[in-house]
């Protein structure tokens, strides 16, 4: 028999169409049953935890059991109270709709804590006016403090800490994107400070200021700042490095070097190693005994002074050095004004500024060293006699 023709394959593929039964509903193959096969989920089960739809067709989930389930996962994952307890508060909703709702708006919620992280780190962190004049009145008060440990180091960190067990308005958050930018201004700003107490000395001395009361009474925001002998054998110091003629990059680590030096030796000669500082000072410049200032302690019980400045005392010891920062350290571009802003308000950018410096917060501080050394008195002065040394060792 011939083959048939195309025109014949395609009469005969039309009729079968015309004349075929309509298709099953299931297909039927050697592999599979001919009958529906059951649903994969069960949409009638409870609703698991944390589902909004359907869970799987194992067994149902009381609500005991789920309740006794949260808690052994609680015991697994740490979170905080207030999440703990909206976890607990989705466990024991029971309707689907109300369980939709609590997950859309903790969705919402984590969307806009989001969205305000992102903006925050967007903006740049600049300091109120009224946290700027804080932070520099603390910071040249820590720096004319008799206890402070070193001149140089982890000051940004030890201010900060001081500032906020005063509760100072203003501070970022401890946990706030803006704490490093913080620190990092309080270091310009302490850099700032302490070219400005340098310049003052050399230009006090030039201008026949001798003894150090008047130097003291000179210097930016010591209005704050009680007349202490540990503060003016620290001043005397401080006159005498000035004549060694030290490069700007060099001169606070060689004062803090010689600092570190004396107390090697022990409370009482570190004590008595200032006092000879101070006994050169009043034999070479003028005696601040006979001035009108008088010299008080914080170590006496009838001294009062703020909030603020009774803080900057307690952490003062904790200054510590930054590391690979001894005598060497990092030049920075930026200026200075030797103006208190409380009168000139804030810096202006036509003086230089220590050179010296490593960013001052770079470091944590230590545990505190305060503590009541040795007695005073030196050289002609009488007012030093009886009186005790907040020095740190």
């Amino acid at each position: 028999m011939a083959p048939a023709s195309t025109k014949e394959l395609m009469a005969r593929a039309k009729q079968r169409r015309q004349h075929a039964p309509p298709p099953s509903s299931t297909p039927s193959s050697p592999g599979f049953p001919s009958t529906p096969m059951p649903p994969i989920f069960n949409l009638n089960s409870t609703p698991g935890p944390f589902s909004s739809g359907s869970t799987l067709n194992i067994r149902g989930t009381s609500m005991a059991q789920l309740k006794n389930f949260g808690e052994r996962e609680l015991k697994r994952v740490k979170l905080d109270p207030c999440t703990e307890s909206d976890f607990r508060t989705y466990l024991a909703t029971t309707s689907k709709d109300e369980r939709d709702a609590l997950q859309a708006i903790w969705t919402l919620q984590l969307r806009d804590q989001l969205s305000k992280l992102t903006q925050n780190t967007a903006e740049a962190w600049t300091p109120s006016n009224a946290l700027e004049k804080t932070a520099r009145r603390n910071i040249y008060s820590l720096l004319l403090l008799p206890n402070i440990q070193l001149y140089a180091g982890t000051l940004g960190d030890v201010i900060l800490l001081a500032m906020r067990a005063a509760s100072t308005p203003d501070l970022p958050d401890s946990d706030s994107v803006h704490v490093d930018e913080l620190t990092a201004w309080l270091g310009e700003e302490i850099s700032q400070a302490r070219y400005a107490i340098k310049k003052k000395i050399i230009e006090n001395a030039g201008a026949n200021v001798a003894d150090i009361a008047e130097v003291l009474v000179s210097l930016v925001h010591t209005q704050h700042v009680p007349h202490t002998l540990g503060l003016y054998m620290r001043l005397a110091l401080l006159r005498r490095h000035i004549g060694f003629n030290h490069s700007a990059n060099a001169f606070w680590g060689k004062v803090d070097d010689e600092l570190e030096a004396f107390r090697e030796g022990g409370t009482q000669s570190f004590v008595e190693l200032l006092e000879d500082i101070y006994a050169d000072d009043i034999e070479q410049f003028n005696d601040p005994s006979t001035t009108e200032y008088t010299v008080k302690s914080f170590t006496d019980p009838n001294f009062t002074c703020p909030r603020w400045l009774r803080e900057l005392y307690k952490v003062a010891p904790q200054v510590k050095r930054l590391p690979k920062q001894k005598s060497k350290s990092k030049k920075r571009k930026r200026v200075i004004s030797e103006d208190d802003d409380e009168a000139q308000g804030p810096h202006n950018n036509g003086t230089p500024q220590d050179e010296d410096q490593v960013p001052e917060g770079a470091g944590g501080a230590g545990p505190s060293g305060e503590g009541v050394l040795g007695e005073g008195g030196a050289g002609g002065s009488n007012m030093g006699t009886g009186e005790q040394l907040e020095e740190s060792y």
